[in-house]
């Protein structure tokens, strides 16, 4: 009785010392939402990186609706050298305006959320550009198609692309493209020849440049893929050649102008192409094989491609196994 009561008298025990709060996240907000805040806001934003080095240092983010410009050495922010297109991130940092365009800048901390991210552009006819030129899409990344020709500030058509200087879409003063110094290599668009005698579509992201504040849009390519011909229609541009007959198979090869799967169909005459095989591995060097088929016979082969923008084939073309047409006949 004595060892009990003295627990009770002792009373309960030391309470545990409560857990620190964790501190809340930053809020997240949309690109339009922070872009609204204006200059010397800080905040933090989710989206898709649309381009890599060949900016130099400036990264564009974009989500369904807004684009935002990044800015920051790689030394002072890690992981941000490595950003690439397609990455997702969460990113913190205080918006600026430099020389009209909005950016974030300083950067405090940025995140990789994912990659491989599908980059979409914004596409607008090149007759409607004054449209797509404005502060809503300050950032985002565009397509301006139907393009004939680039040209100077005097309006001459210009052959290739030169590093550091200013290009005109079919010669609008409205519509200015701004090669950088950065993109260079055998993908930069530095050098870059500018097709003739074809319509074809010009991608880039929307910045700006003016002291004023307004005014000043120029579109800036990545790569040279962002001259895209043909619509990025996987377009044939080599006829299927027979590199190799035998008499139960034949194999094609086949280039294209733009990566797409690698297709064809045969069968017993132009109009009768009833046979299909598929492979779906995108490139634009094709190679495909077809096998279990009648010796010395001919077949008439359609190659084709698909992508994105479509599909394109060929003609018809015979194509004749090897060995001698079998004369057997059923019993």
């Amino acid at each position: 009785m004595a060892s009990l009561a003295g627990n009770l008298l002792a009373g309960p025990g030391p309470s545990p010392s409560p857990k620190p709060a964790t501190p809340p996240g930053p809020v997240v907000q949309s690109l339009k939402a922070a872009k609204a805040q204006g200059a010397g806001a800080t905040v933090t934003v989710r989206g898709v990186i649309t381009n890599g080095p060949e900016l130099g240092a400036l990264r564009f983010v974009q989500d369904g609706e807004a684009g935002l410009a990044l800015y920051a050495l790689p030394t002072r922010v890690p992981g941000y050298d490595e950003l690439r297109a397609g990455d997702s991130l969460q990113v913190t940092g205080q918006l600026k305006s430099y020389n009209g365009l909005l950016e974030m800048d300083p950067i405090t901390t940025v995140r990789k959320l994912a990659g491989g991210r599908p980059v979409r552009a914004l596409k607008v006819p090149v007759s409607e550009v004054s449209s797509a030129y404005v502060e809503a899409n300050e950032g985002r990344l565009l397509e301006l198609t139907g393009v004939t020709k680039l040209t100077n500030s005097a309006g001459t058509p210009v052959e290739t692309l030169t590093a550091n200087s200013n290009f005109l879409l079919d010669g609008d003063k409205g519509a200015m493209l701004r090669v950088t110094n950065s993109s260079t290599g055998p993908t930069g668009i530095i050098d870059s020849a500018v097709p003739k005698g074809e319509t074809f579509d010009v991608r880039g992201i929307l910045s700006q440049f003016s002291p004023s504040g307004t005014g000043g849009y120029q579109l800036l390519p990545r790569l040279s893929t962002d001259i895209v011909r043909g619509g990025g229609l996987p377009r044939i541009t080599a006829e299927p050649v027979p590199v190799g007959t035998t008499p139960q198979s034949f194999t094609l090869e086949y280039t294209t102008l733009y990566p797409g799967d690698t297709r064809l169909s045969y069968g017993p005459s132009a109009s009768e192409l009833t046979e299909q095989r598929v492979e779906e591995g995108f490139s634009t060097q094709h190679r495909i094989t077809v096998e279990g088929l009648e010796p010395g016979t001919t077949y008439y082969v359609r190659v084709g491609s698909r992508n994105a923008a479509g599909t394109a084939t060929s003609t018809p073309v015979p194509i004749i196994t090897g060995g001698k047409k079998s004369n057997r006949k059923n019993r």
